[in-house]
Parts: structure tokens; C-alpha cells; sequence
């Protein structure tokens, strides 16, 4: 028996109709396209699309894109090979989920395997659904929590205060102080959520890093068992900060160092002046302050410190992982950069650059110095909220102000055309009524050099951060104690 078997060969046409089978049998969509259209498709293509071979042969691909946008994207993304997750339309209108893989023929063809992924897709999506179902549930049971020992301390305090009224005023005014203290711990915490959740477009003043770090860090640290040290040199540059904000990203910072050492330890606090040539990942060429903060804890594990920025990302039993992230969207809209380096068993370094502000002119400083001096005039305020419009008329009072008051914009307008006013304050919504930026449009029309003040509850609102840009002079985020509206109003009409 001849051990050997023959085996026929298949001419170069056998070859071709083997290979065509193949192609028709498999599972997965395949056709060959030319430029943008397609030459031919294999079975599983048109089971999957829904089209017949004869409507899909001959035609462009875009017959199975919604936007023509999204088919440019995808034959950019398959031309010369590689990979792309799409989704396609098929002839009864429903939508799939696909990956696509392209290998090159020629100049102009290419094979293009089509993988249908809808089901893997929506299981996925399901579960990032219920991951951020998850981490929204541990967000606010935490935000719970804070407001209702915030609100116990608010409530504690004011009632204690109301009963010494009459018995010890000085008792009773340490009360009120304790739950001003309060109010202002829940405004941190909600501009904390804003800065997290829209990305909290700073509101920003020229001013030196310096103080903010040593007050911040000092504050933090009160009653835990760790030390600060503080290398900060002397002739720091001025930076473009929100103040409120910047304060909140150092003091997470300083925390987490707290929280890393815990038989206590050393945090330093550097910061100093720097210039960068040439452009890198992070940041355009330009002078920045750079601020480092270093302690001596546990340190962060190497799979983890590319994490630590990460929404929700904790591995502290107690967290809501927010902080950190925070941190980064805040420096990130400083126009800076944050990053970190740690060794386990020796402790980790964050550093932060912002970006140099040049310092005020002389002018500028001279119109800071005056500032004090305008007292009195004229002002108008349009809030939709009548508690609002008391208070605030109560502190212009105090300050020397006469007020006029409207409820929308369409009053504030009104008002203003019967007389001129030293200063208007705009809130920016009105639920059912004319808002701020609207009205502002409206009196730089009837005045050009009206001089407008925006407010808002909503601080992370693009207008907040780039008032100029909508003719208003200034700024001021609700809520606002007496001296910061005072100091607002009078910066204006100095300007004048």
C-alpha cells in the first residue's frame, strides 16, 4: 500500500470559489470595498444589515450611516487597516453597535470584517449605568450626611442665640458667629459639587498663592497630630485664581497627606517661580508657580497612582473618592497642571503649576487703595426672591447705598429708563422671567456704560467666570456676607 496519499491541487478558479465559500459562511459580516463602495459582502452582512446582497453591491457605505460625518470618521479611521467601534443603520431603521476591522488589497481596496457587538455594547453601558447609580448612591449619602450636621449646627446655633438675646448678648453673639462659621462650611461644599459636576468654571482675581497656602494647610491640620513646614519664597509672581476654589484643592491635598501618615509626621509646602521653554504634555510653554506638597506617609502603590485623580476612586473605607478628582478639575481650569510621585514606605510629592499672572499697574492698585473711600449712591437689585431683596437691601443700607428693587428683568429695565443708577445687580435666572444676561443686552442698549454686577447661585455658569465678555463689571457669587457685597459694589463705582 502506497504510503503516501496525492492530494489534487486546486487551479487558480477552484482556489477562488473555495475562498468565496469561506467568506459566505462565516459568522462575521465581510465585504471587500473600493474607495467608499462596495464591490461585494458575504451572507453574514446581509443577515446582519437586513439588505440583499444586490442593494448593498455597487452602493456607497454611507447607506448605513445616520450622518454622512460619522462614515467619513470610520473610513478615515479603517484606511490602510486598524480598527473602529461604530454604529450602523440597518434597512428597518434599527440601530447596531459594531466593530470593524479593515486589512489592505490594494491602493484602493480593502477587506473589511464587520463584528456585531449590540449586545456586549448595551451590557456594558447597563453596567456603567449601575456603577454610576452606585457611586451617585455613596455621593449622597455623603453630601447627606455633611448638610445635616451642617444644618444641626446652623439650627443648634441660631436657636441658642435667639435664647441668651435677652440674658448674655456676648454669648449670643458667639452663637451667631458659630453658625455664620457654618454657613459658610455648607457654601465650601456645594461649590465643591459644582466645581465636580460641571467642571466649576473658576471666578477669578489677581492675587498671591502664598497666604492661601499657610492659611489652608494651617486650618486643615488644626487638632490632628501632624506638623507643617513652609518653604515658600518671597517673591512669588501673581496668579489668576478662584480663591474659594484653590483653598478647597490644597486643603483635599493637605488632608489626604494627614490622612497618609497616621501616627502623624511632616507635611512641607514648597512653592517657587518657574519657566518652561518649550511646551510638554501637560503644559504650553510659559511662567508658572509651582507648589509642592510632600509628606512622609505610607505612600500610594505603584497600580494605583495613575488612579488617584479618578472619579469615585478610593481605597480609604471611608470616601466618596471625590476629593482628588476635584483637585484636578479645579487645576485644570486654572489652565495648570496637577501630578504625583510616591514610593511606598517614604511618602508622596503632589505638584501643582499655575500659570503667572502679570501684576496690576499702578493705576490698578491706586484704584484698589481708593476702593475704601466710595461711600453711597445709588443702586439697583433685581432677584426673583423676596428674602433675598431684604437682605441684600438691609447690607447696602449699612453701607451707605440707597436701593431700588426689581423682580425681573423686564422691571430692572423699567427702573433704569426713568433714572440712571451707580451700580445695577443682575441674578442670572428667573424662573417665568426675563434673566440677567438678557437683561443686561437690553441696558447696554439703553446705557453703554452701565455699570452691572452679576449674581448667581449657579457659580459654575460661563458668564460667572467671563462676566467682561457680556458687558457686566464685576462679579459675585450667592451666597455673599456683607463685606464681600460691600467690596464689590464699591469696586465698581471707584472704577467710574
Amino acid at each position: 500500500m502506497n504510503q503516501e496519499e496525492e492530494y489534487a491541487v486546486p487551479d487558480e478558479q477552484g482556489s477562488e470559489r473555495s475562498l468565496r465559500a469561506i467568506l459566505s459562511a462565516s459568522p462575521i459580516g465581510i465585504c471587500r470595498v473600493r474607495g467608499s463602495v462596495f464591490e461585494w459582502v458575504n451572507d453574514a452582512m446581509c443577515r446582519m444589515t437586513g439588505y440583499p446582497m444586490e442593494a448593498l453591491q455597487g452602493k456607497g457605505m454611507d447607506l448605513l450611516f445616520e450622518k454622512e460625518d460619522e462614515c467619513l470618521r470610520v473610513s478615515d479611521s479603517l484606511h490602510g487597516g486598524g480598527y473602529v467601534e461604530t454604529t450602523l443603520r440597518t434597512k428597518d431603521g434599527a440601530l447596531i453597535d459594531v466593530l470593524a476591522q479593515a486589512a489592505s488589497v490594494d491602493d484602493a481596496s480593502r477587506i473589511i470584517t464587520v463584528t456585531d457587538i449590540t449586545y456586549r455594547a448595551r451590557a456594558e453601558r447597563e453596567q456603567a449605568k449601575i456603577g454610576k447609580l452606585e457611586s451617585l448612591g455613596v455621593l449622597a449619602g455623603g453630601i447627606a450626611h455633611d448638610f445635616n450636621n451642617i444644618l444641626t449646627m446652623i439650627l443648634g446655633n441660631i436657636t441658642l442665640g435667639k435664647m441668651y438675646m435677652d440674658m448674655d448678648k456676648d454669648k449670643a453673639k458667639d452663637k451667631l458667629s458659630l453658625a455664620e462659621q457654618s454657613i459658610a462650611r455648607a457654601k465650601e461644599l456645594t461649590q465643591q459639587l459644582l466645581t465636580f459636576s460641571r467642571g466649576g468654571a473658576p471666578i477669578t482675581k489677581v492675587a498671591s498663592i502664598a497666604d492661601h497656602l499657610r492659611e489652608t494647610a494651617v486650618f486643615a491640620l488644626t487638632g490632628t497630630g501632624v506638623t507643617c513646614r513652609f518653604d515658600i519664597a518671597d517673591d512669588l509672581f501673581p496668579v489668576a485664581i478662584d480663591e474659594g476654589q484653590i483653598n478647597q484643592a490644597i486643603g483635599h491635598i493637605v488632608i489626604n497627606a494627614h490622612q497618609a501618615m497616621p501616627q502623624g509626621g511632616t507635611i512641607l509646602i514648597g512653592a517657587r517661580n518657574v519657566a518652561f521653554e518649550n511646551a510638554d504634555v501637560n503644559l504650553p510653554a510659559g511662567r508658572y508657580v509651582h507648589i509642592s506638597i510632600t509628606d512622609n506617609g505610607i505612600g500610594i502603590p505603584e497600580e494605583h497612582v495613575d488612579r488617584v485623580f479618578d472619579p469615585y476612586f478610593t481605597t480609604k473605607q471611608k470616601g466618596s473618592g471625590l476629593g482628588l478628582a476635584t483637585c484636578y478639575s479645579i487645576i485644570k481650569n486654572h489652565h495648570g497642571s496637577i501630578t504625583v510621585e510616591s514610593t511606598l514606605g517614604v511618602g508622596s510629592t503632589f505638584h501643582i503649576y499655575l500659570p503667572v499672572h502679570d501684576a496690576p499697574s499702578l493705576g490698578e492698585r491706586r484704584n484698589r487703595e481708593d476702593m475704601t473711600k466710595v461711600i453711597g449712591g445709588n443702586v439697583l437689585v433685581m432677584d426673583d426672591e423676596e428674602a433675598i431683596l431684604e437682605i441684600v437691601g438691609d447690607i447696602l443700607a449699612y453701607h451707605g447705598f440707597t436701593v431700588d428693587f426689581a423682580r425681573d428683568g423686564e422691571e430692572a429695565l423699567c427702573l433704569y429708563q426713568e433714572r440712571r443708577y451707580d451700580a445695577v445687580i443682575l441674578d442670572l435666572t428667573v424662573p417665568g422671567g426675563m434673566g440677567g444676561q438678557e437683561a443686561m443686552k437690553e441696558l447696554l442698549r439703553i446705557d453703554p456704560a452701565v455699570r452691572a454686577i452679576v449674581s448667581s447661585g449657579y457659580s459654575n455658569d460661563p458668564i460667572m467666570s467671563d462676566y467682561s465678555q457680556y458687558g457686566f463689571k464685576n462679579v459675585i457669587a450667592k451666597p455673599y456676607d456683607l463685606e464681600e457685597l460691600g467690596e464689590v459694589l464699591r469696586s465698581v463705582i471707584a472704577e467710574n
